[in-house]
């Protein structure tokens, strides 16, 4: 009976949605929710998926130029139209 209860529980375990981690920060120009994945500090040329709360869009995005600071860590991406945004992201 208790090896039957440990492979359900072992089943169950797996089977869950496991959250991915994100960064949670913020656009500089538009002030909206943003957060980043993966969850690690960015260096240029890499690909981050940036997601809005507000609108409750993804997009891909290229980063261009990361700047950290006392607080907070500055990413600038590149979105797929070519437009560049600043995020403002919790300090590492």
């Amino acid at each position: 009976m208790k090896l039957l209860f440990r492979g359900a529980f072992l089943l169950g375990c797996l089977l869950l949605p496991t959250a991915v981690p994100a960064w949670d920060g913020f656009d500089a120009d538009t002030a909206d929710l943003v957060e980043l994945m993966p969850d690690k500090l960015p260096a240029p040329g890499d690909a981050v998926d940036v997601r809005e709360y507000d609108a409750d869009v993804s997009q891909t995005c290229l980063v261009e130029r990361v700047a950290r600071n006392s607080r907070t860590v500055e990413v600038v991406v590149r979105a797929p139209d070519g437009s560049r945004r600043t995020l403002v992201m919790e300090g590492r």
